[in-house]
């Protein structure tokens, strides 16, 4: 079956490079990719890709006057209708760059609107990639905890353990268009959708996974570290490049913790560029609360609120936890805490990095 590809309406200024970073995103996430694109354009001095942000036709909007950012209408309207669950139909935009893009670009390295560019590495994470493969993506942090032993009874997972898979994150990709063209990869992903829609579990990243998992050659964890309770602890040891703030917490909705630390730097940009866009902070708890309350994890009533009642016992006490084990002087080393995770997740990030085909320097 051959499929319609979805075409560039309008955009606010043509391609200069034979490379680009792009962002797909809808009206409500226009604000974060651009901060995220405004950051690529102060640190990339030495910058030899365009910027792209690819918003549906309806949203359309130039929101910085004489940027640089090149900000791209597409119709895509002949997209099929997938599942999406909590999300928008814009998680699955990302999978149309290289078809939408073949005759301008070589490589399209993918963001998702909630990463944090932490150091210049994007061109030469693009000129140092040399595989053959049609992507290059970098382990899910749930594969990390499955090989740590910690998520070892998720039957998603398995799945692709039995196929010998790395199950990879979505969040950053690195495209070869020349060799996805070659391969029919849109022809093959729409064929598979249309006829598994039950089995998107994770939306575009199931689908990638499964109808290309061939095709996709390993990308350092380190430009795409997903941030959890578990791998915060761990930034200065492994000095990731680029940040990705996966899960409920992102530095836009809270000002508290490590990830509300970033709150500030979004908040000033977005007065600045989006003066009628609005933050709204909520702290950690009401926000993991609300995510758990639309994650229901049963059907019936009673069972469902015990469940309930069981995440905010959980939640309170690791706040007592937490209190009760602050250092009470500065001889206090490291807690052991610490020293579980590190044991834990070290080994599986070291190997993430290590048998990476692009792997950065540590700075």
């Amino acid at each position: 079956m051959m499929y319609t590809v979805p075409t560039i309406t309008k955009n606010s200024r043509p391609s200069h490079y034979k490379k680009a970073v792009a962002f797909c995103v809808d009206k409500a996430y226009l604000p974060y990719a651009s901060f995220v694109a405004n950051q690529i354009l102060e640190k990339e001095k030495n910058r030899d890709f365009d910027v792209i942000i690819c918003v549906p036709e309806r949203d359309l909007l130039f929101p910085i006057p004489d940027s640089e950012i090149r900000y791209c209408s597409i119709d895509y309207s002949c997209m099929l209708n997938l599942p999406v669950g909590r999300l928008s139909m814009a998680t699955y935009h990302k999978i149309f760059l290289p078809a939408i893009f073949k005759e301008e670009y070589e490589q399209i390295l993918y963001l998702d609107a909630d990463v944090y560019l932490n150091s210049s590495c994007i061109s030469s994470l693009m000129s140092s990639y040399k595989e053959n493969k049609g992507l290059a993506m970098a382990v899910d942090i749930s594969e990390i905890e499955r090989k740590s032993g910690l998520n070892f009874h998720n039957n998603y997972l398995n799945r692709y353990a039995n196929l010998n898979h790395q199950y990879r994150n979505a969040g950053v990709i690195l495209f070869n268009t020349k060799r996805l063209a070659e391969i029919n990869y849109l022809e093959q992903l729409m064929n598979y959708a249309e006829k598994n829609k039950q089995k998107l579990l994770r939306h575009d990243q199931t689908l990638i996974n499964t109808v290309l998992s061939n095709e996709i050659s390993s990308l350092s964890f380190l430009f795409n570290y997903q941030l959890i309770d578990t791998t915060i602890p761990l930034l200065d040891e492994f000095k990731p490049k680029i940040l990705h703030f996966v899960g409920e917490l992102k530095p836009w909705n809270t000002e508290f913790g490590f990830i509300g630390s970033f709150h500030a730097e979004y908040d000033s940009f977005i007065r600045t560029h989006f003066p009628h866009h609005q933050l709204h902070s909520k702290s950690e708890f009401e926000l993991k609360y609300e995510s758990r309350k639309k994650k229901r994890k049963y059907k019936n009533p009673v069972r469902e609120k015990l469940s309930l009642n069981v995440f905010v016992g959980k939640e309170r006490l690791k706040g007592i936890i937490a209190y009760f084990s602050k250092p009470r002087n500065s001889e206090t080393v490291e807690k052991r805490k610490i020293r579980r995770i590190i044991s834990r997740f070290r080994a599986s990030i070291d190997r993430s990095i290590c048998e990476s085909d692009v792997q950065p320097a540590r700075s």
